[in-house]
């Protein structure tokens, strides 16, 4: 078995990685084949760097598989790319990129009899029992009250370092000199098949060495419980102070995975402890592991948290991405009233040709910043982009009685930005930049269905479907902004609206009352203008077309050259009836196309 050593000498971070022997290969890639890989990372590494084979005599073979980086061996020996295979006596030493590898024979750092080795029962976090009922007193001679309350505080300091961080780790082995009284605290962090040491405090110089028994780890990994030697390891050649003895507790994620080892090792003997590791030295050590434990809990909690803020602040107002911190069980899918609104640009195809690519992109970017803030401001949810269009709803995840009106708030909103947005691209656009938005309220299923990483929350069904035609709708009818009946029904009597048609939408069952948004206040002359036409629109579907184009007549009388696109389309369809009279009358408008 190799013992491999890899240290990064920018950050003095080392991993241990044991190779069971045959061929194993580095590189910033993944494993190719059968042959065991180590995943490296730095400067000027290849995605496959390096290859070696274990040989007879303490020796390997170094195969450079880069094409582009060498491989440096002792006494300034290279092996460039595609060089031939050179051997190596162990241990040595090379370099790959910035990462120095240092390679052994992983000889015991101690002869470790298994029947030497005792365990702890699991923490208890980790049983299906409560605890045994004993106390420190019932136990006889038991630590001074000032030991453990040091105890305790090297432990809630442990805790209070920040979760994963350098001095989280670095704590956790202090305490394992400074509590426990050992002689080496390390933390060991598994790596795939390797162990990286991310903490290390000696009582001692001893060279800064970061030997750890391989035994003893694949013991931990076997048991899945606290590993300890209560009697020193010694042979009958060894000084007292080359005798060792080491406890490891493993550290658990919360897939129940063994991510990590707490590891102590005692070195000497010495008064007070005659070498070996006591049980309740063990089970301190234990108590290290479980808090190291419950930091990384802890830490993955945040990280999720943190996720799921980022992901709801990008969809939802502050106050429903706060709400659905606290529970994001409102995700869930469910059936539900949804008023959903569908935006697009008007003309954007042919405006992106005279932009060009950055510009047309600045020009999207800034105009969905814009609309995604009216969106939040008036509590909606931002469920898609696609190109120059977006998809906003309301009343899900939570209950908003007045979905409706906070979605045409919203929608008006929108078109009152519109100005701002297209101030910088009057020139090119020779005009005003166009926007259609289509608002419908029905039932639809709601719910998330992205994935872990991506957040995508929102409608499905016929309500989504026939919302998306309104918009469409509005490039046929002339007007910025439509809703549909079942809209109308929920807004009361704020908004100025005046009902264009009665159509029928491509892909959709069945005819829809469709409404012109105005504004969100009474104004009495658009209001006498939405009278007359309305009136007009009523003698057309009643089959009086004569008198509806004499109606229409006189609106369009008043509109000096800025003429009303509903009721130029309205008096032609009339025209058409007078002119060639339908045998079966449909007063229903048809929108073939999208």
């Amino acid at each position: 078995m190799l013992r491999i050593t890899i240290t990064d000498p920018r950050t003095s971070q080392t991993r241990t990685h044991l190779h069971q022997g045959g061929a194993i290969e580095f590189g910033r890639g993944p494993k190719q084949g059968n042959v065991e890989r180590c995943v490296i990372e730095g400067d000027f590494i290849s995605r496959n760097h390096m290859r070696i084979e274990e040989l007879a005599g303490g020796k390997i073979q170094v195969h450079n598989l880069s094409t582009t980086n060498p491989i440096k061996l002792h006494d300034q020996i290279f092996i460039p790319p595609g060089g031939p295979a050179r051997e190596l006596k162990l241990p040595g030493r090379l370099r790959l990129g910035s990462l120095i590898i240092h390679i052994e024979e992983d000889r015991p750092i101690h002869d470790v009899p298994i029947e030497s080795l005792r365990t702890l029962a699991a923490p208890a976090t980790r049983r299906s029992q409560g605890t045994s009922g004993m106390t420190l007193m019932s136990l006889g001679s038991s630590p001074p009250p000032e030991v453990l309350a040091d105890w305790f505080e090297q432990i809630i300091r442990v805790q209070r370092a920040a979760a994963g961080s350098p001095e989280f780790y670095r704590e956790t082995a202090r305490a394992l000199v400074e509590v426990v009284g050992l002689d080496r605290g390390l933390v060991l962090l598994r790596r795939g098949e390797s162990w990286e040491c991310v903490a290390r405090v000696a009582a001692l110089d001893d060279g800064g060495r970061d030997a750890f028994s391989s035994t003893i780890l694949r013991r931990v990994l076997e048991l899945r419980h606290t590993v300890y030697q209560n009697t020193p390891t010694a042979t009958g050649a060894d000084s007292l102070m080359e005798v060792e003895a080491v406890v490891a507790s493993p550290i658990f994620d919360a897939t129940e995975q063994i991510v990590g080892v707490v590891y102590g090792s005692r070195n000497r003997i010495t008064g007070m402890t005659g070498g070996g590791i006591g049980a309740l030295e063990a089970q301190v050590v234990q108590l290290l592991a479980s808090a190291v434990e419950a930091g990384l809990a802890r830490q993955a909690q945040e990280q999720q948290a943190l996720t799921l803020r980022s992901q709801f602040d990008q969809f939802f107002s502050p106050r429903l991405s706060a709400e659905l911190q606290r529970n994001p069980r409102l995700l869930e899918g469910q059936e539900r009233e949804v008023t959903v609104l569908f935006s697009d640009l008007r003309g954007f195809s042919r405006l992106a040709e005279k932009l060009g690519p950055r510009d047309a992109c600045r020009l999207v970017r800034e105009a969905m910043d814009r609309f995604t803030s009216r969106v939040r401001e008036f509590d909606g949810v931002v469920v898609d982009f696609a190109g120059d269009g977006m998809m906003a709803m309301w009343n899900a995840p939570t209950d908003q009685p007045e979905h409706a009106v906070l979605a045409c708030r919203a929608a008006l909103a929108m078109i009152g930005d519109l100005p701002q947005v297209s101030e910088s691209y009057r020139g090119v656009m020779g005009g005003a930049l166009g926007l259609g938005i289509g608002i419908n309220t029905g039932q639809a299923l709601v719910g998330n269905v992205g994935s872990q990483t991506r957040l995508k929350y929102g409608p499905f069904g016929h309500t989504v479907n026939l919302a998306s035609r309104v918009e469409g709708a509005t490039k046929h009818l002339g007007v910025p902004l439509l809703v549909t009946g079942s809209t109308r029904e929920r807004l009361g009597g704020d908004f100025a609206l005046r009902r264009l048609c009665r159509a029928r939408l491509a892909g959709i069952d069945g005819a829809v009352d469709l409404f012109e948004l105005h504004s969100a206040r009474r104004d009495p002359a658009w209001e006498e203008r939405r009278d007359t036409y309305e009136k007009a629109l009523a003698q057309y579907e009643a089959m009086q077309w004569s008198s509806a184009c004499q109606t229409v007549q006189s609106l369009l009388e008043l509109q000096d050259g800025h003429y009303d696109l509903p009721s130029l389309d309205l008096v032609s369809r009339a025209v058409e009836c007078l002119r060639s009279p339908p045998e079966k009358f449909d007063p229903v408008f048809e929108f073939r196309s999208k």
